[in-house]
């Protein structure tokens, strides 16, 4: 008598294999969320003491946009609104009083960038934010020039008139 022979099935089908899956993509998913929450916490709660500092010096009444800035030291600048409906800025760092500037009393970002535009026409912005630079409220503007080989500078203007305080050109990159 012949014995014929019975193939195996298979440990894995189709529907463990979803599964698997499955199971693998939400423990790598939920890996990234919690090491992605664990490296912002730090920024998320620096940013939260900023506004809450600008909420109390400034009373406003919402904060619109946190900025954050690093030149000679880490300093927050955050937008909002003020009891008197008027857009404020408030500048925090950590060892000075909070500055507190209206921006009907500043130069605004749009005609700064037209005074730029009309000055350097051939740079392309790639960033205008409020910062400090050596404890004193400015714009700050990073820009490029040139087509073939891009030069990139931070241009400081005050604050308040939108007079231009100083230039700072980034060494090249170099290529291997």
């Amino acid at each position: 008598m012949r014995s014929t022979a019975r193939k195996r099935r298979s440990f894995m089908t189709l529907h463990r294999w979803i599964f698997v899956i499955v199971a693998a993509l939400l423990v790598i998913g939920t890996a990234f969320g919690i090491y992605y929450r664990e490296i912002q916490t730090a920024t998320w709660a620096a940013t939260n003491e900023a506004k809450t500092k600008a909420i109390e010096a400034a009373q406003l009444q919402s904060v619109e946009t946190v900025y954050t800035h690093a030149w000679n030291k880490k300093s927050w600048i955050v937008k909002g609104i003020d009891q008197d409906n008027q857009n404020v800025f408030v500048w925090i760092a950590d060892d000075m009083e909070p500055k507190i500037i209206k921006e009907a009393d500043s130069i605004s970002r749009q005609a700064l960038k037209d005074s730029f535009h009309s000055s350097k026409p051939d740079a392309t912005i790639k960033r205008i934010q409020p910062g400090l630079l050596d404890d004193e409220p400015v714009w700050e503007i990073y820009y490029s020039t040139g087509e073939r080989s891009k030069h990139y500078f931070y241009d400081f203007y005050a604050f308040d008139s939108g007079s231009f305080i100083n230039s700072y050109r980034l060494p090249a990159k170099t290529e291997p």
